[in-house]
């Protein structure tokens, strides 16, 4: 009998060959995705384009590719994003359908899954914006060289430094996080850093200095410069013949001199906001109190519930700030709030200057008293009966004797501003200055 072996070795070949298929299949990997790190590079900056390397870039490094979560060492989630290239192969950009990018999402997220994660400071909503906007024009490797246009004939804090600071300093140098000991929303440490010239040598990498921001980019000539000249303004220079502050620059709110004075005479009273009442848990006697409790967002006064209840919208007439029977705050009272938070909520103060060579009744008097006085003085529940809600309110408390006898803190009168300090020298004098020259309605 003869017996034909080649179908069997024809089987056992096949089944190696589709063994060997099999495996060879199993083994293949997908090729990485690389994408260009160099970028494009425009002349001009356009106002309706978002650039990676001068909106987004610095904005990532500073709030997220930190020590610890997704820098190129630490990559928490498989996440980097450090660069073009990390950014593009880890942090699920769609360009499709931005809103459903993974960072996106992460960044919209509320609660533990937040980022940046709590205590970091929250993106603004301008910020969010900014990055659905790059995403939805093809999120590009692109940058732009706009230096030439470089306005510094009027230089302000709110206008062209504070927007540097938050897209490229606030991540690492805030209240919560203050790398190097360093925030840049305390009026001191701006003021050490600048005295000592550290924030001059990071930002120009200068040797001895470390160099930032971080990542390695430079900020650009003109933002350079637009902070030089800041830095070099009265706001930051010691008034003449000392003292512990600095003399006021009209640009800047000052929350020691204009803020706290209209919270402390609308707000933190008995039975409101002091630290007895603490209604809903607000304080808003002090600084930290105010941070901690206010809901305040540096850089958002929209969404900042402090500023929020001075409008009430669609809320309960008892959401409303200050609620009634008190008087709500003037536009000029929400406009102090609404700066004050736009340029970082700093807790900064000066020393005002003294200029009693022209003092009016609207420009001088009236100032010091809705800010320090109207909050109690005003309505059917005005404090010890006394009004202070116009003009000639002023003038009857100024003919008996109460006005000046309170601000003084004279003998057989209460003590005025309440809950606060006696009025500077110079504000008591812009006063009775005023009474001396007749009051004159102006």
């Amino acid at each position: 009998m003869i017996f034909r072996r080649e179908p069997l070795i024809s089987s056992i070949i096949l089944l190696f060959l589709s063994g060997l298929l099999v495996l060879t299949d199993g083994c293949k990997h997908e090729p990485d995705i690389f994408f260009n790190n160099n970028p494009s590079i425009s002349p001009e900056c356009n106002g309706d384009t978002v650039y990676f390397q001068n909106d987004i870039l610095p904005l990532l490094v500073s709030t997220c590719a930190t020590s610890g979560c997704h820098d190129a060492q630490t990559g928490r989630e498989g996440v980097v994003l450090t660069d073009y290239n990390s950014v593009m192969k880890t942090a699920g950009i769609n360009v499709n359908n931005p809103a459903e990018s993974k960072i996106y999402k992460a960044i919209m997220e509320n609660g533990d899954d937040r980022m940046p994660p709590s205590p970091a400071t929250p993106w603004s909503q301008d910020q969010i914006q900014m990055l659905y906007t790059w995403i939805e024009q093809g999120a590009l490797n692109n940058r732009c060289a706009g230096d030439s246009i470089c306005d510094t004939t009027n230089v302000t804090f709110n206008k062209d430094v504070l927007p540097v600071f938050e897209t490229y300093c606030l991540g690492c140098h805030n209240a919560n996080n203050p790398s190097g000991g360093i925030d840049l929303q305390n009026f001191d440490n701006l003021a050490v850093i600048i005295d000592n010239g550290s924030l001059s040598g990071s930002i120009n990498f200068e040797p001895g200095y470390s160099p930032m921001p971080k990542g390695g980019n430079q900020l650009g000539f003109c933002e350079r410069r637009k902070i030089a000249i800041w830095a070099a303004d009265t706001t930051l220079t010691p008034p003449p013949g000392g003292g512990t502050g600095h003399p006021c620059d009209p640009d800047t709110t000052y929350f020691e001199n204009d803020v706290l004075p209209l919270l402390l005479g609308n707000c933190a009273t008995t039975g409101c906001h002091n630290q007895t009442s603490h209604q809903e848990g607000v304080i808003l006697t002090d600084y930290t109190s105010v941070m901690n409790t206010g809901g305040v967002k540096p850089g958002n006064p929209n969404g900042s519930k402090l500023y929020k209840v001075l409008f009430g919208g669609d809320m309960r007439d008892d959401d409303i700030m200050p609620p009634p029977p008190a008087p709500p705050f003037t536009t000029e009272q929400k406009n102090i709030i609404k700066n004050w938070i736009l340029q970082g909520a700093l807790n900064n103060r000066c020393d005002e200057d003294c200029d009693t060579t022209n003092v009016t009744f609207s420009g001088s008097v009236w100032p010091i008293i809705s800010t320090r006085c109207t909050g109690c003085h005003t309505g059917s529940g005005a404090g010890g009966g006394v009004h202070l809600a116009n003009y000639s309110d002023v003038v009857a408390a100024a003919n008996n004797g109460s006005l000046m006898g309170s601000i003084r803190h004279e003998a057989g009168y209460s003590p005025m501003p309440k809950n606060s300090g006696k009025l500077p020298d110079c504000k008591i004098n812009t006063i009775q200055i005023w009474i001396n020259n007749g009051m004159p309605n102006d």
